[in-house]
């Protein structure tokens, strides 16, 4: 009996010793504990279980999961200067009315894999419905902030809510994480993990509640892509455009200029506003007959002077040579495969060394305003090209099959040496691994 009064007393006084811990944002721990309450020992305080049943929301009838552009009066829409809207054009529209959250450019990419989860979920947010939870905020007697809600009172949401709103964050709409992902997969394609922690501006996320909140009041940009030109294929539709913002006919259209500046654009001076501007890329995948996902956003070049045609930008390249000298040893690898380049074997007339020297030495040094900008091409391939020197010295040479410039509408061969970037014509990659193939037999 002694024991037990003392073991009493002990968890008594660690109850009145613990207060209450910060919350971080994102957490939503509930501490429904009042410091002031009396709780005597061996009694168990009565708690209502929090309801977490699904409360419905509209995601399968509104939003990514429904074409519109079919029932879209064609009479009443906003104006496309550079060509008819026929079919293609209008399903393209509103599809890339679905990925691009703003008028602003995301991070460039070519091929899903290389985007920012940061910059996908946010269009997904954007694309996702909300949860359908009518709730007021009301004071009670004491002028205290609560969550009142006839439908769901008991609700894990409200609670959550009623946590939120004391500690000053003001939460607007709910996003099941389970919609989220399925607006994701629908828009980005699937097999990709996703890291829900990934900062999102303008969101919270709740793990142990499974849902996004929105933070303060949802402004959404009316996106209106201007298309330049497409290009429907078999697998692939591409599309190269600027984003503008309307909302009437009645209204210009307002696009923000490469420079910051803002204008109108019409009829009578779009080729005059634009001219200059620089075009970007869309490409989706094809995956059924109604579905296209995003595969990559690249820059292709600018509008003429004219406004008229696309043409490449102007390709920054810096005048210094590689001037690689030859190496004793050449050790290929790709992925997990390696291989020794016997360098004295014969291949067009030269030593395998000197052919590929001279194939490495007539690249073109990127501009180093550029180098973090240019791309790898989605599913190119990569060759590492250890060059071994006397005296344990060596030369790393990270050789990329396909990547692209900004402005420029062409893919290159690129390589890194020396913290430098370097280009070759495409065709170059093919005699490299034709060289380095025969060398290896």
């Amino acid at each position: 009996m002694k024991k037990q009064k003392l073991i009493a007393i002990l968890m008594a006084m660690t109850l009145a010793l613990t207060g209450c811990s910060g919350m971080t944002i994102g957490s939503s721990e509930e501490n429904n504990t009042n410091q002031n309450q009396e709780i005597t020992i061996g009694e168990s305080e009565e708690t209502t279980p929090a309801d977490t049943t699904r409360i419905p929301t509209a995601l399968e009838g509104e939003g990514v999961f429904v074409q519109h552009w079919q029932d879209w009066d064609r009479e009443s829409l906003l104006p496309q200067y550079f060509l008819s809207t026929d079919d293609t054009a209008l399903m393209l529209i509103e599809q890339l009315q679905n990925v691009c959250a703003s008028t602003e450019q995301i991070r460039l990419f070519d091929g899903i894999e290389h985007a920012r989860t940061t910059d996908l979920l946010r269009i997904a947010l954007k694309n996702t419905p909300a949860i359908d939870f009518p709730v007021k905020m009301e004071r009670d007697e004491n002028g205290n902030l609560i969550a009142n809600t006839e439908q769901y009172p008991d609700h894990i949401l409200t609670r959550l809510l009623q946590n939120e709103q004391e500690e000053g964050r003001d939460l607007r709409a709910f996003y099941y994480q389970e919609d989220v992902t399925a607006v994701y997969n629908y828009l980005f394609g699937e097999g990709r993990t996703l890291n829900f922690q990934d900062l999102c501006p303008q969101y919270y996320y709740y793990a142990r509640e499974g849902v996004f909140a929105h933070k303060g009041e949802k402004v959404q940009t009316n996106v209106w892509p201007m298309l330049v030109r497409y290009t429907d294929g078999e697998t692939a539709i591409t599309v190269d455009l600027l984003l503008t913002e309307g909302s009437t006919p009645e209204k210009p259209l307002i696009y923000t200029k490469q420079d910051g500046s803002i204008v109108e654009l019409t009829a009578d001076n779009y080729r005059r506003e634009l001219a200059g501007e620089p075009i970007y890329r869309y490409t989706f995948k094809k995956v059924l007959d109604t579905q296209i996902t995003l595969e990559g956003i690249r820059q292709v070049g600018k509008l003429n002077d004219a406004g008229t045609q696309i043409e490449d930008a102007q390709l920054l390249i810096q005048e210094d040579e590689l001037n690689l000298a030859a190496p004793e040893k050449l050790m290929v690898s790709s992925g997990s495969a390696q291989r020794q380049v016997d360098l004295q074997k014969e291949y067009e007339g030269d030593t395998a060394s000197e052919y590929l020297l001279k194939l490495l030495n007539s690249a073109q040094q990127v501009d180093s305003r550029l180098t973090s900008q240019v791309l790898a091409g989605s599913n190119s391939e990569t060759l590492t090209l250890t060059l071994e020197y006397p005296g344990e010295k060596e030369m790393v040479i990270n050789v990329m099959s396909q990547g692209y410039l900004p402005g420029i509408e062409q893919s290159y061969v690129t390589f890194s040496a020396d913290s430098a970037q370097y280009i070759l014509p495409q065709e170059d990659y093919a005699l490299m691994t034709q060289c380095i193939e025969a060398s290896t037999k």
